[in-house]
């Protein structure tokens, strides 16, 4: 009888640990079926490839100039040219996630050329409109969230439009190619929205010619402007 009652209570012991251990397990049944029903979670979109900027740029000079005539270089004579305010626009595109080309130009404006030195008795020599534009890469910096500053280099050219005579008469000034250095940050509001600052750094020196009182004259002019641009960014 001790046999069997003990056979007893084994047997109903295992019953029970057999039936909790159903009951525990259906929920853990329901929940893994719950997640293997649930939609696995969509990939973060990329950003945008494709972006334009506009905005204000300013032009800021560091002249000077050599100037010669038929007789050798003048000494003590230089130039100035006067600093600009002008819209800029860039079109830029991602080869890869931080790595981007742009190409910038904007309305041309007209700078003024005034004689400096052993020259300033000239006064204003002439105005030139111009355009400048420039082809540069560039690395982004994607790591501090919205903030993403960015360094690069590239080259750039200057366009003439138009040359104005002054105390120099029949000025004409040719365009020229030029080394840019850059650098700047985007502060992003939205994926397709974003504000900017950036610095480009010219190096670039054009040639001039005309006459003066009759006698031919010539100058190498050094403009290496500072171009600082800012604005707002779409990005499609």
């Amino acid at each position: 009888m001790t046999s069997t009652a003990n056979y007893g209570w084994r047997s109903a012991l295992a019953g029970a640990a057999a039936g909790m251990a159903a009951a525990l397990a259906l929920p853990a049944c329901g929940q893994a079926a719950d997640l293997a029903a649930a939609p696995a979670a969509a990939p973060a979109m990329p950003d945008p490839a494709w972006y334009v900027r506009v905005g204000l740029g300013g032009v800021l000079f560091d002249s000077g100039a050599t100037i010669t005539t038929p007789l050798g270089t003048v000494a003590g004579a230089s130039a100035h040219a006067e600093n600009n305010l002008t819209a800029l626009v860039e079109v830029g595109y991602f080869l890869y996630d931080n790595i981007a080309i742009s190409l910038t130009g904007g309305y041309p404006p007209t700078t003024t050329l005034s004689g400096t030195g052993t020259a300033t008795a000239l006064g204003t020599l002439g105005k030139v409109t111009y355009g400048p534009a420039t082809l540069t890469a560039h690395y982004h910096f994607k790591d501090f969230g919205p903030i993403q500053p960015y360094v690069g280099a590239g080259v750039g050219y200057s366009i003439i439009f138009n040359s104005t005579s002054g105390a120099v008469q029949n000025l004409s000034v040719r365009g020229a190619p030029a080394f840019v250095l850059q650098a700047g940050v985007d502060y992003i509001l939205a994926r397709n929205w974003a504000v900017f600052f950036d610095v480009k750094k010219l190096f670039l020196s054009v040639d001039a010619t005309g006459t003066l009182g009759g006698v031919p004259v010539s100058a190498d002019v050094k403009l290496d402007p500072l171009v600082l641009f800012t604005g707002i960014t779409y990005r499609f």
